[in-house]
């Protein structure tokens, strides 16, 4: 089937997007400034996040960047296919005193350690994932991501093109997603569709397609 739009290549271009991502994640350890996980993608260095701890019908939400990630194995999935899973470690914006006591049911002496084990807790993660952009047209974007992204889900975008103060947002619905080899890891060529986007921000996306159409 023909293309309904001309795609524009931005390889030599540092154009990115920022879509927000969420998925659970199980502790490993836990500590009054930060916490270990592991979960089925990958969180950069240095990307802001937010984990959500849920016990005992309370909430709690810490702000946090990630300071390391790495490969920690593999699982099977509900249809018998292995996805390979990954460990990080982030760091809190600040120190909370009361994190260990609320959520550990250990003594107190347990509780102050710089450092504990932990197991059977489930969190949340939401964090923005940058994602380099390959191509794009006046329908979507092409773009590089370090984690694979489910056919048909729809995330908050944000566009950021030289020369604009502002990104443009909108909302990215995925339209496909492949794997390709990029040194000696695996990465992700994901189109995104586009849609919601306002009136100004339209105008200023395809002004660009349009300026970079004819270099």
């Amino acid at each position: 089937m023909r293309r309904q739009y001309r795609r524009v290549s931005c390889r030599d271009d540092e154009i990115r997007v920022e879509i927000a991502n969420e998925t659970k994640a199980q502790v490993s350890d836990l500590s009054r400034c930060g916490i270990g996980l592991k979960a089925s993608k990958r969180v950069r260095p240095g990307t802001p996040c937010m984990v959500t701890i849920g016990s005992n019908g309370s909430l709690m939400s810490l702000q946090g960047t990630s300071l390391w990630e790495r490969f920690a194995g593999w699982s099977i999935n509900p249809v018998g296919n292995a996805d390979a899973f990954f460990s990080a470690g982030i760091r809190f914006e600040e120190a909370r005193e009361d994190l260990m006591t609320r959520f550990f049911s250990g003594g107190a002496e347990d509780a102050g350690a710089i450092r504990i084990k932990v197991s059977d807790l489930t969190v949340l993660l939401s964090y923005a994932e940058s994602l380099k952009v390959i191509n794009l047209c006046y329908g979507g974007v092409l773009a590089e991501s370090w984690n694979p992204w489910e056919y048909g889900t729809e995330s908050i975008v944000r566009l950021f093109l030289p020369g604009t103060l502002e990104p443009i947002k909108c909302v990215g619905r995925v339209a496909s997603c492949r794997p390709v080899r990029h040194e000696s890891e695996r990465k992700y060529h994901v189109g995104f569709e586009l849609a919601a986007m306002d009136e100004e921000h339209a105008g200023q996306f395809k002004a660009f397609v349009q300026m970079r159409s004819v270099i």
